[in-house]
């Protein structure tokens, strides 16, 4: 499907009764603020996943100066 059709497509829903935010009576989500991980945590975490990437990660080509 061209992208100025789809474009068109969906511009039209969001302008006609498709659009179900619009409606005085719509749902909302209520705010909630982020919780912050501890920095042990994501360290952790990201120290886990870099030694997993250095595993599965296929062995470098030795590169002829």
């Amino acid at each position: 499907m061209d992208s100025i059709t789809m474009a068109l497509i969906l511009s039209t829903r969001g302008s006609t009764g498709d659009a179900l935010s619009a409606l005085p009576d719509a749902p909302t989500v209520p705010h909630v603020d982020k919780v912050a991980a501890p920095r042990r945590v994501r360290g952790g975490l990201a120290s886990g996943l870099h030694r997993l990437a250095d595993l599965v990660a296929p062995p470098a080509r030795a590169v002829r100066v």
